[in-house]
C-alpha cells in the first residue's frame, strides 16, 4: 500500500528532523499559547476549591500557586499535552511553504 502525498500538506522524507526557523518559532508559539490555556483552566479550577481549613493562605502561597502553575502548563504543553498545540500548527502551518528540493 502505497500513500499518496498530498501537494498541500507535504510529509517530511524520513531522516528530515530539522525545521525551518519559522517551522521551529510556529511550534514554539503553538505550544506557548497551550500553556497559557492550561495554566487558565489550572488556575480557575484552583478557585473551585473551598479555602477553609487550618492554615490561612496568603499572598506568598497566592504567588507560589501561580508560579507553581505556570511552571506545570508549560511541563503539560511542550509533552504530548492536551493536543492543541498539534491542531493550532496543522491549521497555521499551510501558509509556510516547505524547503525547496
Amino acid at each position: 500500500m502505497q500513500i499518496q502525498q498530498s501537494p498541500s500538506f507535504p510529509f517530511k522524507k524520513i531522516g528530515q528532523t530539522t525545521d525551518t526557523p519559522k517551522e521551529r518559532k510556529l511550534k514554539e508559539a503553538c505550544q506557548n499559547f497551550e500553556a497559557i490555556i492550561i495554566q487558565q483552566m489550572l488556575t480557575a479550577m484552583r478557585k473551585t476549591v473551598p479555602k477553609d481549613g487550618l492554615f490561612t493562605s496568603g499572598y506568598a502561597e497566592d504567588m507560589y500557586q501561580s508560579m507553581y502553575d505556570e511552571g506545570l502548563s508549560k511541563e503539560i504543553a511542550s509533552g504530548r499535552g492536551l493536543g492543541l498545540a498539534d491542531v493550532l500548527y496543522k491549521q497555521l502551518s499551510g501558509g509556510i511553504t516547505p524547503p525547496t528540493k
